[in-house]
Formats: C-alpha cells, sequence, structure tokens
C-alpha cells in the first residue's frame, strides 16, 4: 500500500504584530493532518509565500 506524506510550512498572518508572524508547520500523513508551531518568527515581507521560505534580498 502507498502512503501519501506532504510538508508545509506557512505564516500565521492572523497572529501578526508589529510586522511580525510566526511559522507554523502543517505534516500530512493518509489525509491525517497534524499542525504545529515552529517556535520561530521572521518579517511578514521576509516571507515568499509561493516557495513557502524565506526571502534573501540581494
Amino acid at each position: 500500500m502507498r502512503s501519501a506524506f506532504k510538508v508545509l510550512f506557512y505564516m500565521n498572518g492572523s497572529k501578526e504584530k508589529n510586522g511580525i508572524v510566526p511559522i507554523m508547520g502543517r505534516v500530512t500523513i493518509n489525509c491525517s493532518v497534524a499542525q504545529f508551531s515552529c517556535k520561530r518568527t521572521i518579517a511578514k515581507k521576509r516571507w515568499d509565500c509561493r516557495q513557502a521560505e524565506y526571502k534573501i534580498e540581494e
């Protein structure tokens, strides 16, 4: 039997304070979902929603 496994990181915009948002994680295994806080924060403008990663400005 084949298993489906997916990991997603996202920012929680609803808990924004002074432009800083927490980074959250979501793990899905065979349609069972577990969400967790990564215990990290980031400036909202530095998060790339499409790639779900930190933007490095050049």
